[in-house]
């Protein structure tokens, strides 16, 4: 449905355009409520309503992998730190 004042879609139930602040007739209002019943429980997805390209996201396997040997690493220099300082002050 678009604003008889402005031509802009309009994609509300408030009564009013929110580009151009015009209020929307019984008619429209009632064109509006029924459309939104009818449509109200029709599966869509995001894709085919806003008309975008899906994107997959793949997790590659090995990502995790290099992660974890990151924090091991870093983990060992940490113990190795401390015991070099406990054994410097002793």
């Amino acid at each position: 449905m678009h604003c008889k004042r402005c031509g802009k879609a309009i994609g509300t139930d408030r009564g009013i355009c929110p580009f151009c602040g015009a209020m929307l007739s019984k008619e429209q209002m009632a064109i509006y409520k029924q459309d939104k019943k009818e449509n109200m429980y029709k599966p869509e997805m995001l894709t085919e309503k806003y008309g975008e390209k899906p994107q997959v996201y793949e997790k590659r396997p090995n990502d995790t992998k290099y992660v974890w040997i990151i924090i091991g690493l870093f983990v060992i220099l940490l113990v190795l730190i401390i015991l070099l300082f406990l054994s410097m002050n002793s």
